[in-house]
């Protein structure tokens, strides 16, 4: 009985962290959901901007998160960013229909850093290359919107 009930807090406490993993591919209503229930108070101020005419703060006090929602003029996500204590951890923009405009992981900084991967809005791989820290480096492929490759270009690593 002992393991049951550990293993259903265990199942709590993993439930309760998920907002912290990185969602990829296609916007993630969980992951934004438990992000919302998480927090602890919320707020939104009016963007004057063609692309987003919305933000929405959603602070977690606890873990001093910070997540900020960024909606179009027809109220659909267009970009997240979540912040931990002024480190950005997860950025993330989406086409209309909920596809990932790119794929970057970040660094301890906030930066661009590691394999990118940015996508034409049906899915299709659009680029891929790597930053360092932010910077683009080494060789970038670029794809037709039928997947076929198209070109290539090199970039230097930083002096």
């Amino acid at each position: 009985m002992k393991i049951i009930a550990y293993s259903l807090v265990l199942i709590m406490m993993l439930e309760a962290c998920q907002h912290k993993q990185r969602p990829l591919g296609k916007l993630d209503k969980q992951w934004i959901d438990s992000i919302i229930h998480a927090s602890d108070s919320n707020f939104s101020k009016p963007y004057y901007r063609t692309d987003f005419v919305t933000a929405i703060y959603y602070l977690n006090k606890k873990d001093s998160t910070i997540c900020q929602i960024m909606k179009d003029s027809s109220n659909n996500i267009r970009q997240i960013t979540v912040m931990n204590k002024d480190q950005r951890t997860f950025f993330g923009q989406y086409y209309k229909n909920g596809n990932m405009l790119a794929d970057i992981p970040l660094d301890a900084y906030g930066q661009f850093h590691g394999k990118a991967l940015y996508y034409y809005e049906s899915g299709i791989v659009q680029a891929q290359g790597q930053f360092l820290h932010g910077v683009k480096i080494g060789e970038w492929q670029y794809f037709t919107p039928a997947g076929k490759p198209e070109k290539k270009e090199s970039y230097d690593k930083p002096a």
